[in-house]
């Protein structure tokens, strides 16, 4: 079924392509290429409809039926895969998460004074000082505070 709607599809979609290449534009006649409208009425002169616009308007209409007759087809047999997602259908060693992230080592707490030497570039040290670390603002020792009178 889905086969015969499919080359019904074609069909329509190649036959709706040349009619309406087939066709000539509104102003085609010589007053058009010089802006003339050809009659006084507010949208230009329009007779009856010809041949090739009622084909025109025919596999329009046949080729949004079996578009949509395709897309409900389509949708009932599975080929359409609707409600599914592109992870899905990957393979499974791409589906596992993803590792966390390693982050870095926390460094040391050191204990006491930082101490620096300044050395020559042959070696010699040529100045020495110790650095206090400031107090974490964030540890403060802990008090008990009188619990507040009622």
């Amino acid at each position: 079924m889905i086969i015969l709607f499919t080359i019904i599809h074609v069909i329509v979609c190649l036959f709706l392509v040349i009619v309406v290449l087939l066709q000539s534009g509104k102003a085609a006649d010589l007053a058009g290429a010089f802006g003339g409208m050809g009659s006084q009425t507010a949208f230009g002169p329009r007779g009856a409809a010809t041949v090739l616009s009622k084909a025109t308007t025919i596999a329009a209409g046949l080729f949004m039926v079996t578009s949509l007759s395709l897309a409900v087809l389509y949708t009932r047999a599975g080929g359409g895969n609707v409600g599914s997602s592109v992870l899905d259908t990957a393979p499974a060693a791409a589906q596992k998460a993803p590792a966390p992230a390693k982050s870095a080592p926390a460094a040391p707490e050191q204990k006491g004074p930082i101490k620096m030497e300044i050395q020559t570039p042959d070696g010699k040290t040529v100045a020495t000082r110790e650095i206090p670390l400031p107090k974490p603002e964030g540890k403060q020792p802990a008090t008990t505070a009188p619990a507040p009178k009622k």
